[in-house]
């Protein structure tokens, strides 16, 4: 740790690193993304970079051109855990440690 990021821990400053993060990479590591400019997320698969750290379930589907958003069903996979539905005006943290990926499926498709 260098001595800036030991004044800023101290000082209770978290620093915003310039790079995109992989919240996948975090996720199989059981770290917590650190303060970003941008989140590199899957969705469906895809690769994809938001740089608010609490999107909605309507900007995550959005950003992957899912639209119009109503039709879908936006759930978040957390490391070891199962996946669960995101409400379309509920914020995800991806700041949160496991976040790992997200799957959508039209409304009228169950999943198998």
């Amino acid at each position: 740790m260098t001595e800036i990021e030991t004044q800023e821990r101290e000082a209770g400053v978290e620093a915003v690193l310039d790079d995109i993060i992989d919240l996948e990479e975090y996720a199989k590591r059981g770290e917590r993304p650190p303060l970003a400019k941008g989140y590199r997320l899957k969705i469906n698969g895809e690769p994809y970079v938001v740089h608010d750290p609490k999107p909605t379930g309507r900007e995550i589907l959005t950003l992957a051109g899912l639209l119009p958003a109503e039709d879908y069903t936006l759930r978040v996979k957390l490391a070891g855990q199962k996946p669960h539905k995101v409400k379309l005006d509920e914020h995800v943290d991806l700041r949160h440690p496991g976040v790992e990926k997200f799957k959508a499926l039209p409304c009228d498709q169950t999943e198998g």
